[in-house]
């Protein structure tokens, strides 16, 4: 090995200790989508008419649910501010805290979509369905195209990325990092599908069938992290991540959530205003 080959690998070996690769391939993703969602905006474009007459009793234990949630959210956020040690004690349930205020949100933004009380009844697997299918159908359209679009899974899963690009600090092409999230996404939704089916392979006709018919939204980012997160744990948490690392993190996870909370929230004023004659959050 001459002088400059083991130049680089030195280089290389001290890259890569300070920034694991398992955390920079979640943080890029995180990053990015914090990016790609700032001053995002959602309308529902069908017309609405009628009022909702007796509100639902599940409606305020929804909005006193969220009021906590998000202000914990605001609370660990400000401590980080001032001790950024403390976002290591915060990183591992952020992907919970963030899911459960967008779950939250869905649920009543379905609630005030339909009028029907049993959207508060809605699975996490159900409310997705829902959104997905209200942004296919261009009922809900989002300021912003990337959060519009409906993936294959088949399709996307044949997708090959340039090999370490999601490693790399500085972010590649921006069209390239959203493929890997929703590669991503459609892996953990694979994964996902195989555990619950019990079985090791999708060759198998109930496998198929879920490849031609699966699909996700770069939306769906929240419940498939927060999966991950409840199940199968972040790989890089067991990692030497400074304090620094874990509080960029955090940060970006709670802008992205912050991104979606606010573009609900006008939405979902929106419509309250039209359905019960007041704003709720």
């Amino acid at each position: 090995m001459d002088g400059l080959e083991k130049f680089i690998k030195e280089k290389e070996e001290k890259y890569k200790k300070q920034h694991p690769p398992d955390f920079m391939t979640h943080f890029n993703y995180v990053e990015c989508l914090n990016t790609i969602s700032n001053r995002l905006s959602v309308e529902y474009k069908r017309d609405i008419k009628n009022k909702i007459k007796k509100e639902s009793q599940f409606l305020n234990k929804k909005l006193n649910l969220l009021k906590l949630i998000r202000g914990s959210f605001k609370e660990e956020y400000n401590t980080i501010e001032k001790n950024q040690a403390f976002a290591e004690v915060c990183v591992p349930w952020v992907a919970v805290k963030s899911y459960y205020l967008i779950f939250n949100l869905l649920l009543i933004l379905e609630y005030l979509i339909t009028c029907d009380e049993e959207s508060f009844s809605s699975s996490h697997e159900g409310i997705i369905k829902k959104m997905k299918s209200h942004v296919k159908n261009n009922d809900l359209f989002f300021n912003k195209t990337e959060f519009n679009k409906i993936y294959n899974c088949k399709t996307i899963l044949k997708w090959r990325a340039n090999p370490h690009v999601n490693i790399k600090v500085i972010n590649p092409d921006i069209k390239e990092r959203i493929y890997q999230i929703i590669k991503i996404l459609a892996r953990y939704r694979k994964e996902e599908f195989k555990r619950k089916e019990k079985i090791k392979s999708l060759n198998c006709k109930k496998g198929k069938e879920f490849l031609d018919k699966a699909s996700v939204n770069i939306s769906e980012f929240f419940y498939w992290y927060r999966i991950k997160s409840n199940y199968r744990d972040l790989e890089f948490l067991d990692k030497d991540i400074s304090s620094e690392q874990f509080k960029y993190f955090y940060k970006n996870y709670y802008g992205l959530t912050m991104n979606f909370y606010e573009a609900l929230k006008k939405l979902i004023n929106d419509l309250s205003n039209k359905r019960l004659d007041k704003e709720i959050l």
